[in-house]
Order: C-alpha cells, then structure tokens, then sequence
C-alpha cells in the first residue's frame, strides 16, 4: 500500500475526514489532489463535485503504483476514472 492510499484511509475513520481533505487540497500534489478527489467522492458527494468543478485540468503525468509496478498516467486521465467511479469500491476492501 502507497503511503498516500495509507494516509488517505487514516483521514477517511475520522469525523471531521471532509474538512481535513478540503483544508489538504490547498499543499496537495497532483498526486495528492487524486487522493484527496477519490476521498471526497466516498465521504462528501457535494464537497467532491466543488472541487472537481473547480481544478484545473493540467496534463501533468503522475506516478502510480499498480501491485508492484510504477508507472506514469496522465493527470486527466486518471480524474476521468475517478469521475467514472472506478475507485468507489477500492477503499472498501481490506487494506493489502
């Protein structure tokens, strides 16, 4: 498990993880503003969709880690998956 998808978990059991994401988007990378998006999508529907409104749609590649492979994915490309949902059951399976 990445650390951002460790520390995304551990903001997530929390009562107040909608403001903490919200209040982390301002510091995020680009990686982190997926973290903090694919958050805000489980917790807070409302708060996700401000915000996905409001980025900025940079192309910027990111790093991503599937299993035990690094690769590098184009920022759009990886918010059109979360957008489509592709993430909403990820963090409901057990952490690995």
């Amino acid at each position: 498990m990445s650390e951002g998808e460790r520390n995304l978990r551990a903001v997530l059991e929390r009562p107040d993880a909608s403001q903490q994401l919200q209040a982390a988007l301002a510091h995020a990378t680009p990686a982190g503003t997926l973290y903090i998006l694919v958050g805000l999508r489980r917790c807070d529907r409302v708060a996700y969709q401000k915000v996905f409104d409001s980025l900025s749609r940079s192309n910027d590649d990111v790093e991503v880690v599937h299993g035990c492979m690094i690769s590098k994915e184009p920022f759009r490309q990886l918010l059109s998956q979360i957008q489509d949902g592709r993430f909403d059951d990820y963090l409901s399976r057990p952490p690995r």
